[in-house]
């Protein structure tokens, strides 16, 4: 399959943006990055760029199928296109990024379950101390899972993982509907 071909179909099958932009490499493949600035839980929805927003852990599960943005990223010195990973050595907060856990409204920690990414800081609503919330980062091993995380409080500053917004489908032509509701609803 060329590389075109792949491009088409990753965009049709996930709602990619064909466009290119500049500071990724990855032709058309949704864009993702990890913000600059640090951030408490309560704040994290917020952080990112227009055309992107808070990442859920599952938007995230395989970076191959996504183009970091290195311009709006943090990058390191041997980052090259690509993200940043627990292997580098950072300033504080490193490279981990509050995320979105797909899960209710919560804000305990689960009992501090390596890797659990339940408590949300109550749907990203509370930078209490004594709430916490997901965080997830790349890990810097090869042959473990790829990313890896857990939870902190969210009090604390931490950056935020980020992906491109989908091209939403276009709505059926305003006439079907009307033609739809006359006929009184589903047929």
């Amino acid at each position: 399959m060329t590389r075109e071909l792949l491009t088409l179909v990753l965009a049709a099958a996930g709602g990619c943006s064909l466009a290119r932009s500049p500071g990724i490499s990855g032709g058309g493949a949704r864009r993702y990055y990890l913000t600059k600035a640090a951030v408490p839980g309560n704040r994290a929805p917020g952080s990112c760029a227009r055309g992107f927003h808070m990442a859920s852990r599952f938007e995230l599960t395989d970076p191959a199928l996504l183009a970091y943005d290195t311009a709006l990223g943090v990058t390191t010195d041997d980052s090259g296109d690509g993200p940043p990973s627990g292997a580098a050595t950072y300033d504080p907060p490193g490279a981990s990024g509050w995320v979105r856990t797909g899960g209710a409204s919560q804000y305990t920690d689960a009992a501090g379950t390596p890797g659990a990414a339940f408590a949300n800081c109550a749907a990203w609503t509370t930078g209490s101390h004594d709430a916490f919330g997901a965080v997830t980062f790349l890990a810097d091993r090869f042959g473990v899972p790829m990313w890896n995380g857990g939870s902190h409080r969210c009090d604390e500053a931490l950056r935020v993982w980020c992906v491109e917004d989908r091209i939403s489908p276009s709505e059926p032509e305003e006439g079907w509907r009307g033609r739809h509701r006359r006929h009184g609803g589903d047929e």
